[in-house]
């Protein structure tokens, strides 16, 4: 018995290095699921119309205005019109006559199989005004939900319309 006690002891110390560490370790080596990869596809949203729903500038800083815009897009993602819910920050320059503005947008669009969000910030001039036309950026998209759940990707964005790559 004696000179069983170290060939036990060493095969039990194989046994713990073998082992998880944790019941949480032991659980999450049986029920690992294996996650599809992200599928990556264009991205296209057109808003057919801006309706502003609210515009209010603030007491303290009179230049700075949110705004909530809504209206109807269509996509390459779904077979029927969605709606696009903008919330935005409205920077007025300041000085006087001034036709340019910055933009902190992010837009949610929501059709049947879920929804898409996006963020971009841009300063908007008349095209006769450098950087002119109102808008020309690059957004990102933020997030999703639904089938569009985890969303990433990016684009370039020119009025209201959206053209790039979406991975989900």
């Amino acid at each position: 018995m004696t000179r069983l006690r170290p060939i036990l002891a060493a095969a039990f110390a194989a046994l713990l290095l073998a082992a998880p560490a944790t019941a949480a370790d032991a659980l999450s080596e049986t029920t690992a699921v294996e996650h599809a990869p992200a599928r990556t596809t264009p991205l296209h949203l057109k808003v057919q119309e801006l309706n502003f729903t609210s515009y209010a500038c603030r007491e303290d800083q009179p230049l700075v205005c949110d705004v909530t815009i809504t209206g109807p897009v269509t996509s390459n993602l779904s077979t029927t019109p969605g709606t696009a819910d903008y919330t935005v920050v409205l920077t007025w320059e300041g000085f006087e006559d001034s036709p340019c503005n910055t933009v902190d947008e992010t837009v949610v669009f929501t059709f049947d199989a879920g929804t898409v969000t996006t963020h971009s910030n841009h300063r908007d001039c008349p095209a006769t005004i450098r950087p002119g036309p109102r808008i020309q950026t690059s957004f990102t998209v933020t997030g999703g939900t639904g089938a569009f759940a985890g969303a990433t990707g990016s684009g370039r964005q020119v009025n209201v319309v959206y053209n790039g790559t979406i991975s989900f």
